[in-house]
């Protein structure tokens, strides 16, 4: 991932922070013919207990994908969050260029298949927890009939991968900071529903 230095997050804490808000991503292996395969899932980070982070999902068995994933294999994970085009007309100097502003993550390591049935309701027990917290819920799997869990478990393969790099870019005019107020301004006032969230960005991640 090709990362300026005035964009690159390097502080891990902050990257996995937006993994946390934005659990959202693709899944890309190769597939059995070489081909790039692709999945877009939720995503929980976890701390492993030794100090590194893996990243758990599932996807569908009957998903051709999930028939195209080895333990071992090497596995990459793009996540985008918020993201909004950015006018020259926002700038004070006039010679400028249209840009896109974003957040964007991009997270490599070895995957490690899932497919007992305890491992795979642990799995799915600590990812509902996570996704739960963020609606201040407390629904727990052991609230659904037995029955239909069992059947469903049976449909899922589960995977974990270990965090071997995460690049983070974090784009969001740290180049332009005398026309961010007017940039932000005109991204609030946007017809689109990421500008507000990509002006508050701004505030998060500028001082």
């Amino acid at each position: 991932m090709f990362i300026p230095d005035h964009y690159r997050c390097t502080d891990m804490t902050a990257a996995l922070a937006w993994l946390t808000r934005y659990p959202f991503g693709s899944l890309v292996t190769a597939g059995r013919d070489g081909q790039p395969v692709v999945t877009s899932l939720p995503l929980v980070a976890e701390d492993d207990g030794t100090g590194s982070i893996r990243i758990i999902s599932h996807m569908a068995r009957r998903n051709p994908h999930a028939g195209a994933l080895a333990s071992g294999q090497s596995a990459l994970l793009v996540v985008n969050g918020p993201n909004a085009y950015v006018s020259p007309r926002w700038y004070e100097n006039p010679a400028n260029v249209p840009t896109w502003d974003y957040v964007g993550l991009q997270i490599r390591g070895r995957l490690k298949l899932i497919e007992d049935r305890e491992n795979l309701l642990d799995l799915m027990r600590r990812s509902i927890a996570a996704f739960e917290a963020t609606t201040d819920g407390d629904w727990v799997l052991d609230e659904a009939p037995s029955a239909h869990v069992d059947r469903l478990i049976q449909g899922v393969t589960g995977f974990e991968i270990k965090v071997e790099t995460l690049d983070c870019m974090q784009k969001l005019s740290q180049n332009k900071r005398s026309d961010r107020p007017t940039i932000q301004a005109a991204l609030r006032s946007s017809r689109t529903d990421y500008g507000p969230l990509v002006a508050d960005l701004m505030d998060f991640v500028l001082p």
